[in-house]
């Protein structure tokens, strides 16, 4: 599998565009709860979560920045931020990393505050649906790659959205 590549920004903001549309349409945000913030310019989306117990219920806030970089050919970076600085210090901000207790049947995802990547060490949410996945050299099946034909940013964050939810999430990484 090749090294993802950054996208013409151009063409990385009109897919932006028209699938932050589509996923609007499609009443995601409303369904569960999101906050989106888009910056089209720089091809960044904030999205505020929650992580909710088994009947939807409320637990803890969680904060994404999501990289258009390399999209749509790649699926967005993701990265959990803190809401304020909308930055993660690994020191002090490790209250907004959040901890899989349990993976749902079928799915394969991890959370890591701090992969050894190449360029040192930085969050991954490994997942097939996001960036840093194909980054730290996994290698999916098939049926698990993304396709920019078939996934948008939605597909990235409803399985965030699945993985925060109880009996899956396993509480914030610390208090």
């Amino acid at each position: 599998m090749s090294a993802p590549a950054k996208v013409n920004p151009d063409l990385a903001r009109a897919s932006f565009r028209q699938d932050f549309d589509l996923v609007v349409q499609e009443g995601l945000p409303d369904g569960y709860g999101w906050i989106l913030m888009p910056y089209f310019d720089k091809l960044i989306l904030y999205a505020d979560l929650w992580a909710t117990d088994e009947h939807g219920k409320r637990l803890d806030d969680y904060h994404l920045k999501l990289d258009f970089s390399y999209y749509k050919s790649w699926p967005p970076g993701v990265a959990f931020v803190n809401p304020e600085s909308r930055s993660f210090d690994l020191q002090r901000d490790q209250k907004w990393f959040p901890k899989l207790a349990s993976c749902p049947p079928g799915t394969e995802a991890q959370f890591h505050m701090a992969y050894n990547f190449s360029d040192g060490p930085r969050q991954l949410v490994c997942n097939s649906m996001v960036l840093e996945y194909y980054q730290s050299n996994h290698n999916p099946r098939e049926d698990q790659k993304w396709n920019g034909a078939r996934h948008n940013f939605g597909t990235t964050l409803n399985t965030i959205q699945l993985l925060l939810r109880k009996p899956y999430y396993g509480g914030r990484s610390a208090t």
